[in-house]
């Protein structure tokens, strides 16, 4: 990766100590850490992940039953509940 911008970012003389401290023990520049950083909070992990979850889903196989068998379920659930809550009252 050829970095070709730069920035100037000016931290608290603790926040920086502690960034540099962190370099040492990962071995990278303060620069570095800065970098990751900056890529896995702010320039969009999140939508990243959600479209690869996405594509997970739609490339999985379910053996779902009929909307019909589904809805019949669904609404025999819902009213187990409701007599349930009923009844405990």
């Amino acid at each position: 990766m050829s970095l070709t911008k730069r920035v100037e970012v000016l931290f608290e003389p603790g926040e920086y100590q502690q960034l540099e401290r962190l370099a040492r023990i990962r071995h990278e520049s303060v620069g570095a850490v800065i970098r990751k950083a900056v890529r896995q909070d702010c320039l969009r992990p999140d939508q990243d992940r959600r479209r690869a979850a996405v594509d997970w889903l739609l490339a999985q196989q379910f053996d779902l039953p009929d909307w019909e068998v589904l809805k019949e379920e669904m609404a025999d659930d819902i009213a187990s509940h409701i007599e349930a809550t009923l009844e405990a009252s």
